[in-house]
Formats: C-alpha cells, structure tokens, sequence
C-alpha cells in the first residue's frame, strides 16, 4: 500500500501471540520467544478461562509497548481495542497453524 508516494508499512513490525478474552487482553508474547511446538500447543489448549482466543498480530513495536503498558496495569478492554486498533494483521492461532496429522 502507498500512501502520498510513501508506504503506509514503513515501520519495524514483529509477531505476537495473543491471549483474548470477554474482559479484554490478556497476554501479548513475542512470537519468535514461543517455540514452535509451544505455540501449536498454545493455540489448542484449553484455557481455565472459558471464551478466550489465542491469535497472532502483527505490529509495530512501539504499539507493542502501548498494548503491553495497558495488559500490564489492568486495562484489558483497553487494551483489546488498542490491539483491534493498531494490529496490521489479526488472525486466529487455529486458522494459521496446520493441524495435526493422524498418529504414526
């Protein structure tokens, strides 16, 4: 995308795995710090908490800061909306990684 003969994508982004439920945002992990077997199992598990998503959003490390500065003082609603506002892209863990194949 360009904007004014600029990319609209011109700043740092990194992955992040994201726990959401009813009340908001509720943890935010740098992708690259979940090992891969973690992060199948992440997105399958249940969570003691009913209702909650684990998802996968791109974006810019200073929003990162701002999402984790409101998780971190208790402002989840806020926080999901800031995630809902800022992530370039928000998908479901489940619909991104491949299911498991039959036993061997």
């Amino acid at each position: 995308m360009v904007w004014a003969g600029r990319p609209c994508y011109d700043r740092p982004m990194r992955a992040f795995v994201c726990e959401v439920d009813g009340h908001g945002l509720r943890r935010l992990v740098p992708e690259d710090s979940v090992p891969g077997d973690e992060l199948a199992r992440y997105a399958r598990a249940r969570s003691p908490r009913p209702a909650t998503t684990a998802a996968w959003a791109l974006l810019a490390d200073g929003d990162a800061e701002d999402l984790r500065a409101d998780v971190h003082a208790g402002r989840h609603r806020e926080a999901c909306s800031l995630l809902l506002n800022r992530a370039v892209e928000l998908l479901s863990l489940g619909a991104v990684l491949p299911l498991p194949g039959p036993p061997d």
